[in-house]
């Protein structure tokens, strides 16, 4: 990746060397993000994001929302940096009349902030990370149940088998140990994945819960985000018919 380049240096340069003309004139290429922080998804405030060749940045406000205007357009590198710390750069594309919108993700915690960065989609697109899960999150609510990493310090829940149980799902071994729960008076499995992979074996459980990101549920298939169907709808293995509900877990 290209040499990571500050903020004190971004203003410095601008300051300094006259922009290119192409800067100067609305190339009708532009950025639009939001930066949330990967602990609850809250909108985060003073994210800083840099394309250095154009010599531009700009710094999430209250809403998390940050944008840039007059961008050249093709690949490019993009910088975070937050409360003095910075990551390496990404290549983003820009195309002429169009916004480029992208999810950052922060975990400010961390040593190293390695962001989510992320194309923004739709809620029902095939989004298989965190920028994904707060989406989804957001969308169907109402529809299944999610877990960040602030709901699973608040309820103090020390292990990923502690919250599933919560919810009713319970390992049980009958010639395979598989996650189960009870529906409509039987038990069914319910398929799990891990960072949008399917994971047959019953060991999730032994995913340190301080690794785990986020949790979703969904107790109905047919309550499932429309691009997760072909993960979500996999053969019972206890009774040979369609699984009820699976699980998304989702790993720092």
């Amino acid at each position: 990746m290209a040499r990571s380049l500050s903020l004190t240096a971004a203003v410095i340069a601008a300051a300094i060397f006259p922009a290119p003309v192409w800067s100067q004139v609305d190339s009708s290429a532009a950025l639009s993000g939001r930066a949330i922080s990967a602990f609850n998804g809250r909108p985060l405030v003073g994210v800083m994001i840099a394309v250095p060749a154009a010599r531009k940045f700009a710094v999430s406000v209250s809403s998390g929302a940050v944008g840039l205007a007059g961008l050249p357009t093709g690949q490019q590198n993009v910088l975070i940096a937050y409360e003095g710390r910075e990551t390496e750069e990404y290549v983003v594309g820009f195309s002429g009349h169009r916004t480029r919108k992208l999810t950052v993700v922060l975990d400010v915690d961390a040593v190293d902030l390695a962001p989510v960065v992320v194309q923004t989609r739709f809620p029902d697109a095939d989004w298989r990370d965190l920028g994904g899960f707060y989406a989804r999150r957001r969308a169907y609510g109402g529809w299944g149940r999610f877990y960040t990493r602030e709901d699973i310090a608040r309820r103090h829940l020390n292990s990923l088998q502690t919250l599933l149980a919560g919810e009713g799902i319970i390992t049980r071994c009958a010639g395979a140990c598989v996650p189960t729960r009870l529906s409509f008076g039987g038990i069914c499995s319910v398929n799990v994945t891990v960072d949008g992979m399917p994971f047959w074996e019953y060991d999730y459980e032994n995913i340190p819960i301080t690794d785990v990101a986020g949790v979703e549920i969904y107790r109905n298939d047919a309550f499932g985000p429309v691009a997760l169907q072909t993960t979500l709808h996999r053969v019972d293995r206890l009774t040979g018919e369609r699984s009820c509900g699976s699980v998304q877990i989702w790993t720092r």
